[in-house]
Parts: structure tokens; sequence; C-alpha cells
């Protein structure tokens, strides 16, 4: 004897299916809605850890290159290079940044720069029409 399946399970959907397809659809619309705001922010986390890198990497060269200075010229020369070179890699990652994170502003309501800021929220009224003169003396009656 066979047993009777239902005809959700028969064809490989239970009565829940319907309610997930709609809650993870729900998600991807969520998640493609802020995609640029987390590509932006990824961008900008991973030139901070870049900076950080560099960084790192010119203070272990420079403390190698302080030891093999012979006159307080030299040290000082080291010390300027180092801090040059730091003033350089912070403006440039901080222009790239803040590049990455002009797309923060800009909601995601699918309209472009420049829509956006042409688009206004407004309402139009038609205008009554005015009767003509003659035409309303002709209707009033004197009482």
């Amino acid at each position: 004897m066979v047993a009777a399946t239902p005809r959700s399970q028969a064809n490989g959907k239970s009565p829940v299916h319907g309610l997930f397809n709609m809650y993870f659809s729900g998600l991807e619309a969520f998640g493609q809605a802020y995609d640029p705001f987390m590509k932006g922010f990824a961008r900008a986390q991973l030139e901070c850890m870049g900076l950080l890198n560099r960084r790192t990497q010119a203070f272990v060269e420079t403390t190698n290159r302080l030891t093999q200075c012979r006159t307080p010229q030299d040290f000082a020369n080291e010390q300027m290079q180092f801090w040059r070179s730091a003033f350089e890699d912070y403006s440039a990652s901080m222009g790239r940044v803040t590049e990455a994170m002009s797309a923060f502003g800009l909601p995601a309501f699918g309209l472009s720069g420049s829509e956006a800021e042409s688009a206004r929220d407004y309402i139009s009224f038609s205008e009554p029409q005015e009767q003509d003169r003659a035409s309303r003396g002709r209707d009033r009656k004197a009482a």
C-alpha cells in the first residue's frame, strides 16, 4: 500500500517555501540597495589598511637607516625624509578614502547624481477658471 503524499510535498515545496522565498528575496533587495555603501566602506577600509602597512614599513626602514647615520645632518635628513613621505602618504590616502566614501552621501533610490539634484517633490493643482464678468452679471438677480 502506498501512502498518499500532499501535493506540496510531491513537487518538493513545503507550505513555508513561499515565505522563505519572499524573505530571502527581500534580503537580496536590501543587499543590492546598500551595495554602493558597502563597496565604498570596503574600499575605505582597504585604503586605511594599506596606509598602515606602508607607514609601518617606512618606520622599520627608517630605524635601519638611522643606525647608519654618521653626522647629525644625516640624522636630520633621514627624519625629514620620513615625515615628508608620511605627509605624502597620508594626503594621498585620505584623498582616496574621501573618494571611496563619496558613495555614502547619495541615497540608493535609483537616481543618479544629476537626477537626484533636479528631482523635486511637489503637487500641482490646476488653476480655477475665471468666469466671464458679463456672464456673472446675467446670472445675478435682484431680490
